[in-house]
């Protein structure tokens, strides 16, 4: 069951980029993961005529078998056989996966160019256009090598004004601050490189990390875990196919080590980038050290992000989130441009050798996965993506740089021009992490392709010739209906505010970790001599780096991270101790007891049925009484609300029900009834409270059925039982009560709110109930 966001303010869901319009809003998701022909009862539809299906063909197997040595299996040989099968085919492949930019006219193309950076540009000189000339003269050579649809790309713009092409074309150049990346550059040693069988052997062994401890000073306690050692003495290159024996193997994870006293640029970072990071006045941005341009949490996260290790950072909140922010962004740019450095500098040496009449041959260049898109974000609103997209504009562009379809950009998701919802805001008060999430445009479902040049950031570009791909779950989820063959070269995945993605559907985010890197079902123009060969050999889950960023600790998290990534760079996962300064329930500012009952249960699996027969055999009889009317009950999971609705309704219990599926009408009625005491009880959940933050008054009594999965609502709702929200039958008399149920398995929930410490001691007490008292 979906569980998207509900309420008066529902964003306009639209299916951006889907070559499928009848496809919006279906529930059917079913994952393609089968390349034939027969039984797919698609065979004969417009669509699948279009497209170049991969199919695994006698002649090309004997073709992979003669080439191979004769001590290669046939489980070696098997990535290739249908991958080899593209270079049958001459026609090209039609790209039928956009990010809306088939669906807009040229006008709106040409309109998209924010018109003070066009005048910008116009403003140059004569000496930049006629060097621009030559740039695209040098280009057009280029995009018949580049194996990533550059070709395509300048087809599709032709009718673009003469100068904004130019412009375009002319950052096709590498950024020109080194000649090729570095055989030291982080980039180099993770992606330029094989991959040992033994390594391999131990990434995919049921246990394939160990755990060391570390701290840093900014993000504290660290849980480091590298792939077990192995002995790679024994291993010796053996032959590839459609390559030469591999001399270098990657190096697995060690220790991160913080550095200090070096300039930016060391790091390996592009010029460009810390030219654009530093603020300073009439400064390159090369020679300043990285802690002096970065904060203490940027410097220590971008250390590891640099060394392209997973991060797991669950300490994000909405004063560091634009630190937090600029780390990944720079790290993606930084890693798209050393990437397309490294493709036009192959290209431009493959161009001179055939200006040359040498013979390309037996020249082999790898620099590319099987499409283009490279780094993957994911984030939860449409307001992220525009954060997103400023700081990239901020990081990359210089003076003169342009972003290709911005007003465009700023129309779909800026923020919606909607007064009611500007007076409801001026009436009501939210928090300040409130209002950091839902301001501006709440839309979630939306993606869009964005492509990086040296001055250019064109956005909506089509899927298979952008660099980055920003989506929503619910928005990637739409797509890979049709297609998901833009997951397969995925390097950089981030997770951004992960705690919104929980309370969206995290079905949604599973779903979209089950797409990547499978096997293409067409060829997008990809030349696979240019592939790399632990891509072909399907080995790419290996070499991609996640990065998760939560404001809660999130066991779901700690699971995507611990089970779904298997980088040999290793992982690193923060995990600092609640200190009791630093608990929520010292925030309760009401006199108010609050009993903890600790439930027995065995698993994980069974700890929901085991808490719903607790409640309903213990608690829930001790509210029958006509002492106890005006009691919440705080539900966190929708299937547990359900559950108890049905029993409430089987038993005739006089209560009211708030879900976030509940219309407005009915749910200003339930909360009236509640506060006037004519419902003794109300069911109200997690998602409601976190979507709507509503300030319920006429609560006397309140039963957290489980944990909030946010630490600071146990806080917030326990501060609504002072006087001045109670029915004036209630006020001053002192009778309120807070009850509490946990097991076991909420220890990261009750550490947040009670500390580390103390939730030591009532996980392993023989007592099952503890009891706080807060207030004077």
């Amino acid at each position: 069951m979906g569980r998207g966001r509900r309420g008066s303010k529902r964003g306009n869901y639209k299916n951006h980029g889907s070559r499928n319009t009848s496809s919006r809003g279906r529930g059917q998701f079913k994952s393609k993961r089968k390349f034939s022909r027969e039984g797919n009862g698609k065979s004969d539809t417009p669509l699948d005529s279009k497209r170049q299906k991969i199919e695994p063909e006698k002649e090309s197997a004997r073709m992979v078998e003669e080439e191979s040595s004769s001590s290669e299996s046939e489980a070696e040989v098997k990535p290739y056989t249908q991958l080899l099968s593209m270079f049958k085919s001459s026609s090209r492949a039609q790209q039928v996966l956009t990010s809306d930019e088939e669906q807009s006219s040229d006008k709106e193309e040409t309109e998209g160019v924010d018109d003070e950076e066009s005048e910008e540009v116009n403003s140059g000189s004569e000496e930049d256009e006629t060097s621009d000339l030559d740039d695209e003269m040098d280009e057009e050579n280029e995009s018949s090598l580049l194996g990533v649809e550059e070709a395509d790309e300048c087809e599709e713009e032709e009718e673009v004004s003469d100068h904004e092409e130019h412009e375009n074309e002319s950052d096709e150049e590498p950024s020109g601050d080194e000649d090729d990346v570095s055989s030291a550059d982080p980039y180099s040693l993770h992606y330029d490189r094989e991959m040992s069988e033994s390594l391999l052997e131990t990434l995919t062994s049921p246990k394939p990390y160990e755990t060391q401890q570390l701290n840093w000073k900014t993000l504290g306690r660290m849980v480091v875990y590298l792939p077990i050692k192995v002995d790679n003495k024994g291993d010796k290159p053996k032959p590839v196919l459609l390559g030469d024996a591999t001399e270098k193997y990657v190096i697995a994870g060690t220790l991160p080590v913080m550095r200090t006293g070096m300039p930016l640029i060391k790091y390996g970072v592009k010029l460009q980038l810390c030219a654009n990071l530093d603020k300073r006045p009439l400064s390159d941005g090369g020679t300043q050290f990285a802690e002096e341009l970065l904060s203490p949490l940027q410097h220590e996260l971008f250390t590891l992000a640099n060394e392209y290790r997973d991060v797991y950072y669950p300490e994000v909140n909405h004063l560091n989130s634009d630190e937090v922010r600029t780390v990944y962004c720079l790290h993606s740019l930084n890693h798209i441009m050393k990437s397309r450095d490294k493709v036009l500098l192959h290209n431009a040496k493959l161009r001179k050798f055939m200006e040359n009449g040498v013979s390309t041959e037996d020249m082999e260049f790898r620099d590319q996965g099987l499409v283009r898109p490279r780094v993957l974000i994911i984030a939860p609103l449409r307001n992220s993506a525009v954060k997103i997209v400023e700081k990239f504009a901020s990081l990359l562009l210089p003076a003169k740089g342009q972003i290709i379809n911005k007003d465009r950009f700023y129309t779909e998701f800026g923020e919606e021009k909607d007064e009611e919802a500007k007076q409801e805001s001026k009436k009501s008060y939210k928090p300040e992490d409130y209002e950091a999430v839902f301001t501006g445009n709440t839309d979630d479902s939306f993606r869009i392709g964005i492509s990086v040049a040296k001055r250019t950031l064109k956005l909506y570009a089509g899927f298979y010739k952008a660099d980055i791909l920003i989506v929503s779950p619910l928005g990637a989820r739409t797509l890979l209906t049709d297609d998901f063959d833009f997951l397969t070269s995925i390097e950089v995945l981030v997770i951004d505010q992960t705690e919104t993605l929980y309370m969206q559907n995290w079905d949604h985010v599973l779903h979209i970790f089950q797409h990547l890197h499978l096997q293409p079902r067409e060829q997008h123009d990809t030349d696979l001599g240019r592939v790399r060969l632990w891509a072909l050999n399907g080995y790419s889950a290996h070499y991609r780096q996640n990065l998760i960023f939560s404001g809660v600790a999130l066991p779901e998290a700690a699971a995507l991270f611990s089970r779904r990534g298997t980088n040999f760079a290793g992982k690193v996962r923060i995990e600092n101790a609640v200190s009791a300064s630093a608990t929520t329930v010292c925030r309760v500012l009401v006199p108010l007891p609050q009993a903890f009952h600790r439930f027995p249960t065995q698993t994980a699996a069974l700890s929901a049925d085991d808490r719903y027969h607790f409640f309903i055999k213990k608690i829930l009889p001790q509210y029958r009484d006509q002492l106890m009317n005006n009691t919440l009950v705080y539900i966190p999971s929708y299937y547990d609300y359900v559950r108890l609705r049905n029993h409430l309704h089987k038993d005739d219990y006089n209560f009211g029900q708030a879900c976030e599926y509940t219309p407005d009408g009915k749910l200003a009625q339930v909360r009236n009834r509640f506060f006037l005491g004519k419902k003794r009880l109300l069911l109200y959940t997690e998602r409601l409270h976190f979507y709507r933050r509503l300030t319920l008054k006429g609560i006397h009594h309140i039963i957290f059925y489980q944990l909030p999965t946010f630490p600071h609502f146990y806080p917030e709702l326990c501060n609504l039982l002072q006087d001045a929200f109670q029915n004036p039958k209630y006020r001053g008399d002192g009778s309120q009560t807070c009850t509490v149920l946990y097991s076991t398995f909420d220890a990261p929930r009750l550490s947040a709110i009670v500390g580390s410490q103390r939730a030591a001691e009532m996980l392993t007490s023989d007592r099952p109930v503890h009891l706080f008292v807060s207030g004077d």
